[in-house]
């Protein structure tokens, strides 16, 4: 970090702690947060190819003490009714189902008697496969099998990837990041074909959770678990049949594994276009939430209610978070 960078950072985070002393903007607010992937150290999670979308353990419980400082952490349902509480209210959750929001976030959750909403991609309980995300990145990075991954990306048409050094470092894991962003352009489809290929070939264990994970934290109580489609890829370039069969389904699917499902659709893109909202409403959804946007207000569409996303650097700083959050009123 050079000079101007340090000097930035050090604005940033007096901004922050500046606006968390100004108690009056949060009077009768409510935001809705969306945490990414969870990983068991904060090492792991601060690497470039995973710091876009993965949060370490010890930011993410540096992230609930900070939150509870400024807001009451509430479960969905609270956050969107309106109030006029001098603190806010902020609802925490997670896309997609990720097998480490079982293993590493909910322990931590359950510790500090937060409660938390999961949007899964219900795809994934009928046929366990690996988010080509993971499979390619991950195994990549582990380097057992980047030969074989580098080949059947070639074979499928697909630029080929940096083969790891003997002892991955940071350099790499930038060289990662870069090659995971050019993929982003690729056929979403034929991604996925070759994420399940690899998951098979390599015998890695499910990236999500299972229905009895799912059916046991239901049963705890502090998790409720809504849908988000059938896979993982956005809804936009698909034709409107197909939107309709994905949200209706997912739906479907969700009800037959829990007992009291939330009746919230959570979109997989980030904005969802007027033809979404249109589509997902004509399925009979009246709260749906988008991937991005700020706080909570009266002037909010109920088919694409804002989320405010959080990232690593954001969780482990309490004056960026605050500047973030606050920044976004």
């Amino acid at each position: 970090m050079n000079g101007l960078d340090m000097a930035q950072e050090l604005a940033c985070r007096l901004r922050g702690h500046w606006r968390r002393s100004q108690a009056e903007p949060l009077w009768g607010r409510s935001a809705i947060l969306v945490l990414p992937r969870v990983l068991p150290r904060d090492a792991e999670a601060r690497l470039p190819h995973r710091a876009p979308w993965c949060l370490g353990r010890e930011s993410l419980e540096r992230l609930l003490i900070n939150l509870s400082d400024i807001a009451r952490l509430v479960c969905l349902g609270t956050a969107l009714q309106p109030h006029h509480d001098p603190q806010a209210r902020i609802a925490l959750t997670f896309d997609a189902g990720w097998r480490s929001t079982l293993e590493v976030a909910m322990p931590l959750l359950a510790h500090y008697a937060i409660p938390a909403s999961v949007f899964l991609s219900t795809g994934w309980l009928r046929h366990p496969r690996g988010c080509w995300r993971l499979t390619i990145g991950e195994g990549l990075w582990e380097g057992h099998a980047a030969r074989r991954i580098h080949d059947t990306l070639a074979d499928a048409g697909l630029p080929r990837p940096p083969l790891p050094p003997a002892c991955p470092d940071t350099a790499y894991s930038r060289a990662l990041a870069r090659y995971l962003t050019q993929l982003e352009g690729q056929d979403p489809r034929r991604l996925a074909a070759v994420a399940d290929y690899l998951h098979g070939e390599l015998d890695e264990a499910p990236h999500n959770l299972d229905p009895f994970s799912i059916r046991r934290l239901e049963h705890e109580g502090l998790v409720r678990f809504g849908w988000r489609g059938v896979g993982l890829n956005d809804l936009e370039p698909l034709d409107d049949d197909a939107v309709r069969r994905q949200v209706k389904r997912a739906r479907q699917e969700l009800a037959r594994l829990c007992r009291e499902p939330l009746p919230v659709f959570a979109y997989p893109d980030r904005q969802p276009s007027p033809r979404l909202r249109r589509l997902v409403g004509q399925c009979g959804v009246s709260l749906a939430l988008a991937g991005q946007g700020g706080w909570l207000s009266p002037r909010s569409d109920p088919l694409a209610l804002p989320r405010i996303p959080l990232t690593q650097p954001l969780a482990q700083s309490p004056g960026r978070l605050f500047d973030y959050l606050l920044g976004q009123l």
